[in-house]
């Protein structure tokens, strides 16, 4: 009799324990749908552990955190499920996602591989092979700018050495100063002159001593 309680109530709280996942599940579907997907992130992170071995949810955690902005979670959870993909077709569209969370990051070179590990396994997925052409693209345009950026930095670097062996050699500011030393130089020698012109010219001019000129 007592074997009987003990067997009833585990079932109990199996089918509870059941009960309760499955309904966690429902929950994280419903939240994604509405695209809560923060919420639905949250809710599949939370059962994770509670589902059984055989229930594998890696694929609607790994979207659910894509679509909350979390793509580095997202890239880890697809790299995770590779090797649960049995068919060649969610094989390449794993890495097909793979490659999507790369792009987001704009880690083009890491999405360009990812994109052409799936057109390797499936030649005929054309949206892999679009975005391998879009990854390719921002990648040569990245690299583009990059070199215009570097060309731009090396021409400033070339502009300010051009400047200061201008300043060494006799640039605009030494040239004025020697210009104003000059014309100082020259307006003190004037100046000179005129006093000396003045005490010449009073000496010719002053009146004798005894107060007559006759």
């Amino acid at each position: 009799m007592k074997l009987a309680l003990n067997i009833a109530f585990i079932f109990i709280i199996s089918s509870s324990f059941g009960q309760e996942w499955r309904d966690s599940v429902v929950v994280a579907r419903e939240a994604y749908a509405n695209k809560e997907y923060l919420n639905a992130l949250n809710y599949y992170t939370s059962i994770q552990k509670k589902t059984p071995e055989h229930i594998r949810l890696n694929d609607e955690l790994a979207q659910s955190a894509y679509k909350a902005g979390n793509f580095e979670l997202s890239e880890k959870l697809y790299q995770q499920n590779t090797a649960s993909k049995k068919s060649i077709i969610d094989n390449a569209s794993n890495e097909y996602n793979i490659g999507n969370t790369r792009m987001k990051r704009k880690d083009y070179e890491g999405a360009i591989e990812a994109y052409k590990n799936a057109l390797r396994i499936n030649p005929n997925d054309a949206k892999a092979r679009y975005n391998l052409s879009q990854a390719i693209r921002q990648l040569n345009k990245n690299e583009e700018n990059k070199q215009n950026q570097e060309r731009e930095n090396q021409q400033s670097q070339d502009k300010d050495r051009q400047e200061q062996k201008d300043t060494s050699d006799g640039s605009p500011d030494k040239l004025s100063q020697k210009t104003a030393d000059r014309m100082l130089d020259k307006l003190m020698k004037e100046e000179a002159e005129t006093k000396r012109k003045l005490r010449n010219g009073q000496g010719v001019n002053r009146s004798p001593k005894s107060g007559k000129d006759w």
